[in-house]
């Protein structure tokens, strides 16, 4: 194969298709435009989405890319692989309802051979298991059945990018890289292909055929046009044409380590030879594995921090921010094993931009911008990471000491709050002491901080109006969600704007909307704005003073002030919002009747998929109390209470006994929400018109958000469907997993262990809630924790009757009780027989031992485990063999001081161990030579 550069590869593919009439688009921002479900960009699809989907009308049906993309997903491996990075650049051909399959696999094979240069013969390629079609093409290509595999949904179904979008099946080509690169066993045993785990195969373009559209509940839709999504790695495809160990050795990946080269004075392909060194536990070649690791992690890091800084996405304490920061201070740790003490990453800058700035130019405009960020960013992190690590060397040290096998939560977030160590590091380096790591806990304390942040980010992102006037918002959502409105503002980049033009980002502000603005716990609505074929998608809607501000993007066309737009709600989000916000009244009722007066709302959040409640209360909800708290609420469901809304003046208002929200202004006018005798609160949320709406209210979880308070989360309506369907599924799952496991290890013997009690499927669930409503939240609730403690239940018996079948049969194993008797030792007055087992308890040693002198008279058993701990010995014999002077106890007593340990007993049996089980094989044969030579004196 020809050998080229990645800049050649990357103009090459574009060239290609741009020449088969796609239009060559440029890379979209790594920041997703007008898509919430996604953190970053992450496959070149993103910015085609609406495309796919036919949310826009199209500007072209062909299309070609080279996408930056960032993901995090594999972040633990990146630096250890050969092919693993963060950053990427994405190539891709893409068709909105033109091509198809026939299409789209010729211009796969054609650009793969006839213009990239890869060598036909070692192409494979899959398909989905189902697909006879992709494989007749594949076929007709030239491509021999013996190189087409067929694979399932996880390795050959693609999508959609996010929660929803396109997807659809794929086929994937591979390159075969030759035997050489194969597993251990996979030279011998002829069945390597695409799917192996070896790293013969490398995939290195994807195929997806888009026929689905999946919408945020994971359902499938059929597209109303079909499509090809087309990624193929650019980092990948160079590996291979250019004969790369490692994605790392590609030509632009290899001048940043020659950058850092210099910095460090460490030379990379030093580090690499010496880091497969024969023997891998030697100081030299850690020391390499981990400086070659660092070569890669901050050659990677740099490019995702560098082109996310482009793009205008800073290091933060939440959300994309915070992945950035992380990526930041994971470079900064591993520089350490480089040598640099001082900040670096930002040095680079200008030498990374000129690598790429010729293809991006937005990096060489934001060069100075970015490495100032960087460098901030860095003196930051340095300030406390000498304390920050010695902090982690106590703090593990703590927890061996206290025999813990999991690093806590709340060190987790002391490390995070004082010391600026992002949980997931501090994961990693516990991990590499062998702890496990209490993320639970860690985002138990981090939530007072969240909350902060979020309410941070609120008061920035509704800061537009000040300096300007505007009358009131007349709100229409109470009535409809529909609605017609002329545009009073327009803003883009934080500031006032006479037109919004497709692509852009910002915020509308109109004269009338039925788009309700964050408030009262309730998150604000999402739709769209339209014009004809102008669109623009609200992803949030906010309220500074009076005026709403519907936050999005224009996804086609251009607005301008003056218009009048038609206003359309999301409506099945907007309802579960109504069920979740009446809920919490509801909920609020229950506990202030239940629990008394005191009780007092601290805080909600109202969700379209779930509710959360914080409430004054001086102790954990007993089971009992959270039982008659849900069934309480699901009363008033039942009695289907009219709601309903009065505007009333503060004084009035105050005088029908409403509860008021804690935290809350409120002005001379004031909305009361009742619902029967059930709730009376100050409210301007959006409610159900009668409490049956609701359907029914289950409480998933209840906590403490701090001291004095407790927290609830809970569902209404069809997430408690949903809730109990995944419940039920996992348990489901479990039950059956469990099952198949104790038939196939146990058989017949486990038989009383499996599980019979029938689990409910999702349409069972359903039926019974829509028919018993509030009966049957209760009895699915005691369903599903009843199957819960079976399934631990049948676990711990099942692992209980594996060890007792499993000791029973190496006991009685006739072919170890040869092997054992092999090593007999003759001393003329009897035999001494010993072995060495890997993870047996001393009672299966015993067992053993005891079938062993039923078919010797004389014979003196002295065996030995390593256990994953320790090393355990057991040592008996006959009773004439005690008569000629031998005592187990001592025995086992010279044995166990070799082991670094303890043991003892009777003259006829005895058992013991020590930790240094390395010396097992000393303490045995020690204790052989002994006996051997009191049995042979006493014989002579």
């Amino acid at each position: 194969m020809k050998r080229q550069s990645v800049a050649e590869i990357r103009e090459i593919f574009l060239n290609y298709f741009q020449d088969k009439s796609h239009r060559v688009v440029p890379s979209s921002s790594l920041l997703p435009a007008g898509d919430p479900t996604l953190l970053f960009t992450t496959a070149g699809m993103v910015q085609f989405k609406p495309f796919f989907t036919g949310a826009v009308e199209l500007p072209y049906t062909r299309a070609t890319s080279c996408q930056k993309c960032l993901r995090t997903t594999d972040l633990e491996v990146v630096g250890r692989t050969e092919r693993h990075c963060t950053f990427f650049e994405m190539l891709g051909n893409f068709s909105f309802g033109d091509y198809f399959k026939e299409e789209a696999i010729s211009y796969a094979l054609d650009c793969s051979v006839n213009h990239l240069g890869f060598d036909k013969e070692k192409i494979w390629v899959t398909v989905y298991s189902d697909d006879d079609e992709a494989e007749k093409i594949w076929l007709s290509k030239g491509i021999p059945k013996e190189r087409i595999t067929r694979l399932g949904k996880k390795d050959n179904f693609w999508g959609p990018a996010g929660d929803s979008g396109a997807c659809g099946p794929c086929s994937e080509l591979y390159l075969d890289r030759g035997i050489e690169k194969g597993g251990p066993d996979c030279a011998t045993s002829g069945t390597c292909r695409p799917g192996c785990d070896c790293d013969r195969f490398l995939e290195f373009w994807n195929i997806v055929f888009n026929q689905f559209n999946q919408d945020t509940e994971g359902n499938l839709h059929p597209l109303k046009q079909t499509g090809i999504d087309t990624g193929s790695g650019l980092e990948r495809v160079a590996l291979l044409l250019q004969g790369a160990d490692s994605v790392y050795d590609t030509d632009e990946l290899r001048k940043i380590i020659s950058f850092y080269e210099e910095l460090s004075g460490i030379k990379y392909d030093e580090a690499v030879a010496l880091s497969k060194l024969p023997d891998q536990k030697s100081e030299r070649a850690r020391t390499a594995a981990n400086q070659k690791a660092a070569f890669r992690v901050v050659t990677d890091h740099i490019r995702s921090v560098l082109f996310s800084i482009g793009d205008g996405i800073y290091p933060d304490r939440t959300g994309r921010g915070y992945v950035i920061r992380r990526l930041i201070r994971r470079a900064t740790l591993f520089g350490r094993k480089l040598n640099f003490r001082e900040p670096f990453l930002y040095k680079l800058v200008d030498r990374v931009v000129e690598i790429y700035k010729s293809r991006y130019p937005e990096l060489g405009r934001n060069a100075i911008a970015i490495a100032k960020t960087i460098h901030a960013e860095e003196e930051l992190f340095l300030k406390t990471l000498e304390l920050g690590l010695e902090k982690i060397e106590t703090l593990v040290a703590k927890t061996k000491a206290e025999g813990k096998k999991t690093f806590s939560g709340a060190d987790a977030f002391l490390l995070y709050g004082t010391y600026g160590f992002p949980a997931e590091m501090t994961e990693e380096i516990v991990a590499e002491q062998g702890f496990d790591f209490d993320k639970q806990g860690f985002q138990e304390e981090l939530e007072k901080d969240r909350q902060f942040s979020r309410e941070s980010w609120k008061a920035n992102k509704v800061s537009l109006m000040t300096g300007q006037s505007a009358e009131k918002t007349e709100f229409l959502g109470y009535s409809s969600l529909l609605g017609k409105g002329n545009i009073i503002y327009l803003f883009s980049d934080n500031k006032p704007a006479k037109v919004l033009k497709e692509g852009q980002a910002g915020a509308i502000v109109l004269d009338k909307t039925p788009f309700y603005p964050e408030g009262g716990g309730q998150v604000g609505d999402t739709g769209f704005l339209r014009q004809g074929k102008n669109v623009f998608k609200v992803s949030d809607t906010q309220k500074e003073n009076d005026v709403i501000l519907h936050f999005g993007e224009m996804l086609s066309g251009e607005f301008s002030v003056a218009q009048e737009l038609e206003a359309e709600v999301e409506a099945v989000r907007r309802e579960r919002l109504r069920f979740h916000h009446s809920g919490t009244h509801l909920l609020n009722g229950a506990l202030r009747s239940l629990l008394g007066d005191h009780v007092l709302q601290k805080g909600s959040i109202v969700s379209a998929e779930y509710l959360r409640f914080d409430f004054s209360h001086p102790s954990a909800l007993t089971s009992d109390e959270i039982r008659k708290i849900e069934s309480w609420v699901n009363e008033s469901i039942r009695k289907d209470f009219q709601v309903s809304t009065k505007e009333l003046g503060i004084d009035d208002a105050k005088k029908t006994g409403a509860v008021a929200t804690f935290g809350e202004k409120y002005g001379d006018k004031v909305r009361v929400v009742q619902m029967g005798d059930a709730s009376v609160e100050f409210c301007g949320g959006t409610h159900v018109s009668h409490t049956g709406e609701i359907g029914y209210f289950f409480i998933k979880k209840e906590s403490s958000p701090g001291a004095g308070n407790r927290r609830i989360e809970g569902v209404c309506g069809p997430a408690v469907i949903e809730t109990f369907q995944n419940r039920f599924a996992e348990l489901t799952e479990s039950v059956q997993n469990l099952n198949l496991k104790i038939k196939s290890e146990l058989g017949e013997e486990g038989a009383k262990l499996l599980i019979t009690s029938p689990v409910p499927g999702p349409d069972e669930i359903r039926e019974k809630l829509e028919k018993e409503g509030a009966t049957a939240v209760t009895f699915f609730r005691d369903l599903s924790e009843n199957v819960a403690a079976k399934i631990e239940e049948s676990a711990s018996s099942f692992l209980k009757t594996k060890r007792s079948l499993e000791s029973r049969d190496f006991e009685n194993n006739a072919s170890i009780i040869e092997k054992v008797f092999a090593s007999s030792v003759e001393t003329g007055v009897g035999k001494i027989v010993s072995a060495i087992f890997e993870d047996k308890d001393p009672n299966s040693l015993k067992g053993l031992s005891d079938n062993l002198k039923v078919r010797e008279k004389n014979l003196l058993v002295i065996l030995g485990s390593k256990n994953p701990e320790n090393a355990s010995v057991v040592i008996t014999c006959s009773s004439d063999l005690v008569a000629k002077g031998i005592h187990c106890g001592n025995l086992v007593k010279t044995a166990c001081e070799v082991l670094g340990g303890k043991g003892g007993g009777k003259p006829d049996m005895a058992q013991g161990g020590g930790k240094e089980k390395q010396n097992l094989e000393s303490a045995i044969a020690g204790a052989v030579n002994e006996a051997k030579q009191i049995l042979t004196g006493e014989r002579v």
